[in-house]
């Protein structure tokens, strides 16, 4: 059996029946198992699930009476991905694989799963897609996405903003970092790095890089901490906030880290970043990242953020409130919540605002606070910085911009930066 179609497997199971993160369930699984192919094992797992109704929507067209098993239907999924969208597999290597699999996890099933891949691929292995019916449910086919998003996204930016923003969101994501300023810039890492890995700089972060190839995370460039993996939309965030040096700023949901590192770089280790998370083993996490990168001026804690500190109360310069949010702008790195039933989303907006009012609270005079969310939804982005703006006369917003998800660019993101006067 080939190992590394059964990790993908293995991890497509998880997500599916135990509502799993596909990043958290790949590196589970690769810490416990050594894959041939990291990269085909990502590729085929990410493929399934940002494709997967386009591809439930084909298998379906070969059964002669609905209803699949679960282990069917994602070993199915994965027959018809390979077959159809994966470069380098055959088609007969797609039925062969999938029918061994079938074999070892669903025995006397592996008839009815060769049969299905081999009229799919005698009919030439090409996904079809549905016309002529409601535009939105085709898009949800098409671009294999959850009723409730095709929705939201339509009422809020209509029929073909929405559907460049579902064609966008099934493209994957490129992998991006952020160079340690305290110790290298954009073009020193470019030099270091750049004779083992393709980079090229980011157009709207200063500093970030995009990379492709194997091994980044394993270089001892990373683990001396010479840069760190960080979003661009996520850089320019920390970048527009531009904390300077000797100030003091407090980032209150904070964890992994990145946005508290980002600051502390630009603030060049000088002042004080108070870092907090709700949970503690999260907390945890940011002084590994910090300790990591020589960093010396963070200091992470526990802290719930909906809940106001008066010893805090106008201590900080910068603050940065990246709230809990539907993620609905990162769906290219976690497809499966796009495939999910709709969340009670309507309870966030609530808790965002909250949190943005003890934020200000923290402020001085004259000080800055970031708001943002890495999803794409007016009412937890526009929605809760304009209540907070009808509620509190002095503050200005003196940037605001929602990052729509494009292939090739940075991540769906809301970035507003607001001055207490």
């Amino acid at each position: 059996m080939d190992r590394d179609r059964r990790l993908a497997y293995l991890a497509l199971r998880e997500i599916e029946s135990e509502g799993s993160y596909s990043n958290l369930a790949l590196n589970r699984l690769f810490s416990q198992e050594t894959a041939s192919s990291q990269s085909f094992v990502r590729e085929l797992v990410y493929g399934v699930l940002r494709n997967e109704r386009l591809l439930d929507w084909n298998v379906a067209r070969y059964l002669k009476k609905p209803g699949l098993g679960r282990a069917e239907r994602i070993l199915l999924r994965m027959g018809f991905y390979q077959a159809a969208m994966m470069d380098g597999v055959s088609p007969y290597a797609a039925v062969n694989e999938t029918v061994t699999l079938a074999k070892s996890f669903i025995r006397g099933r592996e008839g009815f799963v060769n049969a299905v891949l081999r009229s799919f691929v005698r009919d030439g292995a090409a996904l079809s897609f549905p016309e002529g019916g409601d535009p939105a449910e085709e898009l949800c086919v098409r671009y294999s996405f959850a009723p409730w998003i095709a929705e939201l996204w339509i009422s809020q930016y209509g029929m073909e903003a929405a559907e460049a923003l579902m064609a966008a969101s099934c493209t994957p994501a490129p992998l991006v970092i952020r160079p340690n300023r305290l110790r290298t810039d954009r073009d020193g890492l470019t030099e270091i790095l750049g004779d083992r890995f393709e980079l090229g700089s980011c157009k709207r972060s200063s500093s970030a890089l995009s990379v492709r190839g194997q091994g980044l995370l394993s270089t001892e460039e990373y683990k001396s901490g010479l840069f760190s993996v960080q979003g661009e939309a996520s850089q320019l965030a920390v970048e527009l906030l531009a904390p300077e040096p000797g100030e003091t700023l407090i980032d209150l949901c904070a964890a992994p880290g990145g946005k508290s590192a980002a600051a502390a770089e630009l603030m060049e280790d000088r002042g004080r970043v108070l870092a907090f998370d709700l949970y503690e083993k999260r907390a945890a996490l940011i002084e590994s990242s910090v300790k990591r990168l020589g960093i010396g001026i963070v200091t992470s804690a526990q802290k719930d953020a909906s809940v106001p500190d008066e010893a805090l109360f106008e201590s900080a310069e910068r603050v940065i409130c990246d709230v809990p949010c539907s993620g609905l702008g990162v769906l290219r790195q976690k497809p499966e919540i796009k495939l999910r039933e709709e969340p009670d989303i309507a309870i966030l907006p609530g808790l965002q605002l909250k949190i943005l009012e003890n934020g200000a609270k923290y402020l001085k005079r004259g000080g800055r606070l970031l708001y943002s969310t890495c999803t794409v939804n007016m009412d937890e982005n526009e929605g809760v910085t304009g209540a907070f703006m009808a509620a509190h006369s002095g503050y200005e917003k003196i940037y605001e911009e929602q990052i729509l998800t494009e292939p090739g660019g940075p991540d769906g993101f809301y970035i507003c930066i607001l001055e207490k006067r």
